[in-house]
Formats: C-alpha cells, sequence, structure tokens
C-alpha cells in the first residue's frame, strides 16, 4: 500500500514514519509539508493512502485535508490528532477526512490502527443530520468550550499571553491561537479581552470540564 505523509516538517514526518514502520504491508512513496498546498506533490506519488499529522491543529490542516481529497480522490486519508473534538473533526471530514486517530493509543498502536482504517476494517461517522442538530437543546456555554479551550480560555482571563499560555501548556503558540479562534467564536466575541470579560460574567472560569474519553475513531 502506497502511503504518503502530511507533516509540519521532515521531523515530524520521521516521526509518522516511525509508527508506521510495524506494519509490512505500507510503502512510504512520498513526504508533503502541511504549510503550503499539497495537491501537486501528492497526485505525483498517486498514493492509496495519506497520513495527515494533526498533532498541532490549526485551519492549515482542514486546508491540506482538502488538498489531499483533490490529488488524491480515490486515497484513503488518515489524520493522527491529539484533539478529538466532534466540531473540528467534522469540518476536516467535510474536506474529505476518512479517519482519526488518537495519539493517545501510544506509537505501537496507531500502526495497526492505521492499517485497519486503510483495509476499511474501522468505521464511524461524526456527521449529524440537520433534522437533529435543529431540535437539539443549545448547551450551556461551558460545555461549548472543550476542556483544552477552558484551559486556555482560564490562563487568558488571568493575563497570560499566548507565549505564556503556550509555555504552560508545552505546546505551540499556533496551537494556541487556534484554540482561541474556535473559542472566539463559540462565545460569539471578537477578541480575548472580550472572552475574558464574557467568562469572568459567565462563571465559565470556574466550570469543572467534564470527563472526555480519549479513544481512536474513524469516519
Amino acid at each position: 500500500m502506497r502511503v504518503v505523509i502530511v507533516a509540519r516538517g521532515l521531523l515530524a514526518a520521521e516521526s509518522l514514519r516511525g509508527c508506521l514502520r510495524s506494519v509490512n504491508a505500507f510503502e512510504i512513496v512520498g513526504f508533503a509539508d502541511d504549510r503550503r498546498p499539497c495537491t501537486a506533490t501528492v497526485t505525483a506519488a498517486a498514493p492509496d493512502l495519506v497520513v495527515v499529522d494533526g498533532r498541532e491543529p490549526g485551519d492549515d490542516t482542514l486546508d491540506r485535508v482538502a488538498d489531499v481529497r483533490a490529488g488524491a480522490p480515490a486515497a484513503k486519508i488518515v489524520m493522527l490528532t491529539g484533539e478529538l473534538d466532534p466540531e473540528w473533526l467534522g469540518q476536516a471530514c467535510d474536506r474529505g477526512l476518512d479517519a482519526a486517530v488518537s495519539v493517545a493509543v501510544g506509537a505501537s498502536g496507531i500502526g495497526n490502527l492505521v492499517r485497519q482504517v486503510a483495509m476499511g476494517a474501522v468505521f464511524h461517522r461524526f456527521s449529524v443530520s440537520p433534522s437533529a442538530a435543529a431540535s437539539r437543546t443549545p448547551a450551556p456555554e461551558s460545555e461549548l468550550l472543550t476542556a483544552r479551550e477552558r484551559e486556555i480560555l482560564k490562563l487568558v482571563a488571568s493575563g497570560a499571553s499566548n507565549c505564556q499560555v503556550a509555555a504552560e501548556l508545552w505546546v505551540t503558540e499556533q496551537t494556541v491561537k487556534f484554540h482561541l479562534s474556535n473559542t472566539y467564536r463559540k462565545l460569539g466575541v471578537a477578541n480575548r479581552t472580550e472572552a475574558s470579560y464574557y467568562a469572568h460574567v459567565h462563571g465559565l472560569l470556574d466550570a469543572t470540564p467534564p470527563e472526555r474519553a480519549v479513544a481512536a475513531v474513524a469516519a
């Protein structure tokens, strides 16, 4: 099975390659940098499977999924991610993603799960029917935000800069910006000042995050 890896730089690509090395059926035939359009690269490689590194999710990750789907309409697209946010994964599916595998399964389990997805042995749909969405009761703000978004909002509301938040949570500033952008959209605010005010007024900083299951899922 011909595999292309889409990741942020060669170091990240090698990390993914190591996770897939245990699967003899995989032949790594190409690499594309997720910081720039990759349709032509994917088309030239003619892969059966494309593995996208989504461990640092952002809007450009969604763009790369769309690029891959355009370049390889028949290929399976699997994303490795640490953020199992149904809304964000739903957007990725809309752009052509077939599956998402959580990094929580560990390096030894990633290759096997990706192989099962590629073979069609794992299936899960993220989509919600229009009628179900229309009848759904709006969730409280504290439930709209993911655990990570609430964590970042709390730090921002305390006065921390994006750089300080990134250092505190051991993530990149791009990841912080990505989660803040989602938070602003969900709360209907324009910036960190409005988000902080909203959080204080509505008691979001005191909300206890619900437990979130960590699992491997496929679309």
